[in-house]
């Protein structure tokens, strides 16, 4: 077997960011090199918008709106979203740690060089996007849709994944053995991705039912 290739991962250095405020992002749709803390975004419509070289600490996005989105080069650090809109954006070089996301809507969204670190996931749609060197470290995963995704070099670290849905996924370098997999929709979609043997044993029964087999005792 070829060596598996990791995410190819890039550190942000965020230094001499200016204060920002709600009101200005909002009015503006866009941020560069700001800072906001202790900020409730709540409501708001940054579709189209742009946060570029941003730190965000212990805010809230409660319905934000970020459709068609470009968040570069960030930092999110104790985000509470329960529930963000984000379909058809880009996410390029971000670490987001120790969040919460309820509903993460990400359908048909560019993603390279993410991290995840510490956070707890509801449900995340994953639907049709492009995905490249994310890394999933010390995550706790409900659901996560993957279907139709084109991903490579993503690894999971240390996770537990409730459900897992790949129907028709494209993946390539999908390193799974760091994830803890209760279940999942949609094998054939996991074409490409590499588990452990332990993972192997525990999707037997999943696999023999997938393939039409019928599993019966040794005759003696």
């Amino acid at each position: 077997m070829r060596p598996i290739q990791g995410p190819r991962l890039r550190a942000s250095r965020l230094e001499d960011l200016a204060p920002g405020s709600a009101a200005a992002l909002e009015r503006t749709g866009q941020g560069d090199r700001i800072v906001l803390e202790d900020a409730d975004l709540s409501g708001i419509d940054l579709s189209g918008g742009r946060l570029t070289e941003c730190l965000l600490r212990s805010v809230t996005l409660m319905d934000a709106d970020l459709s068609a989105a470009s968040v570069v080069e960030s930092h999110w650090e104790r985000v509470n979203a329960p529930h963000l809109k984000a379909p058809r954006s880009t996410w390029r070089e971000v670490v987001i740690d120790g969040s919460r996301f309820g509903v993460a809507e990400l359908y048909d969204a560019g993603i390279s060089g993410l991290v995840l670190r510490g956070c707890k996931l509801d449900l995340v749609n994953l639907r049709n996007a492009v995905i490249a060197d994310v890394l999933f470290e010390n995550c706790t995963i409900a659901e996560l849709d993957i279907s139709g995704a084109r991903a490579t070099r993503v690894r999971f670290s240390d996770c537990t994944v409730g459900t897992l849905e790949a129907r028709e996924a494209r993946l390539k370098d999908v390193d799974l053995r760091g994830a803890r997999l209760s279940r999942i929709v949609g094998l054939a979609g996991l074409k490409g991705a590499v588990i452990s043997e332990e993972q192997l044993v525990e999707l037997a029964p999943a696999l023999a039912e997938h393939l039409g087999l019928l599993v019966s005792e040794a005759p003696r």
